[in-house]
């Protein structure tokens, strides 16, 4: 899996909706932003339109969400950038909305975000019918070469998280151990020079700091996430 991304930094919806008619009216104060997210989702004008009439219409339910979701779009709280990942889990007892539009596809919308998600229709799977076997006599057929076949790209999971962004706690700087004989005058200097040592890298050590991922992946856990 690949770095979480937080969902509580680059929710879509201000405030977490309580009702239906809260994410409908975030989906109207907010229309270009959802609609961008639709688009880049998955979901096609009509999928989009017919989500937000069941919206009105009673056909959104309120249930505990599968963990696997297609897609889910964020907005970067900073530059206000949608984005979308594919492939998501989600945590375990995630709460939120579903809509299951007439064509099987499955809208998503977690309470604590508002974040516009989709779940494609699942293939059912069925029996493949079997020819019946003729038995012949037939010459040896001569070699066939073998044909290979590109399998389908798979896209890596990726978490995400709805937790407060993380703080990262000042550094406190070592007690100076008292100083003997000539040395004892360089204390105050060394007492100047501790925090600022402390806050310099150091080589062979690893960083406690986690991963900054591309903006157009979200952002990490802290919040942040690079241009």
């Amino acid at each position: 899996m690949s770095v979480p991304v937080n969902l509580y930094v680059d929710r879509m919806s201000p405030v977490q909706p309580v009702r239906v008619a809260d994410v409908y009216a975030v989906t109207h104060d907010r229309a270009s932003s959802y609609s961008e997210a639709a688009a880049k989702i998955g979901l096609t004008t009509r999928e989009y339109a017919e989500f937000r009439q069941a919206l009105t219409d009673g056909g959104a339910i309120y249930v505990r969400l599968p963990r696997h979701i297609d897609a889910m779009a964020g907005v970067h709280r900073r530059s206000g950038h949608v984005y979308a990942l594919k492939n998501v889990v989600v945590p375990s007892g995630t709460m939120g909305w579903e809509v299951n539009l007439a064509d099987g596809t499955t809208v998503i919308v977690p309470q604590i975000c508002g974040n516009l998600s989709m779940n494609k229709p699942r293939a059912i799977a069925q029996k493949p019918r079997v020819a019946p076997r003729v038995v012949a006599m037939r010459k040896q057929p001569k070699a066939v070469r073998a044909v290979s076949y590109a399998k389908p790209a798979v896209v890596a999971a990726t978490p995400v998280t709805f937790d407060a962004p993380q703080t990262v706690a000042p550094v406190a700087a070592a007690p100076v151990a008292a100083v003997v004989g000539s040395h004892a005058s360089a204390l105050p200097f060394l007492g100047l020079l501790a925090p600022i040592a402390a806050s310099l890298p150091h080589s062979g050590s690893s960083s406690s700091t986690p991963d900054v991922p591309p903006c157009s992946a979200g952002s990490n856990l802290i919040g942040a996430c690079r241009p």
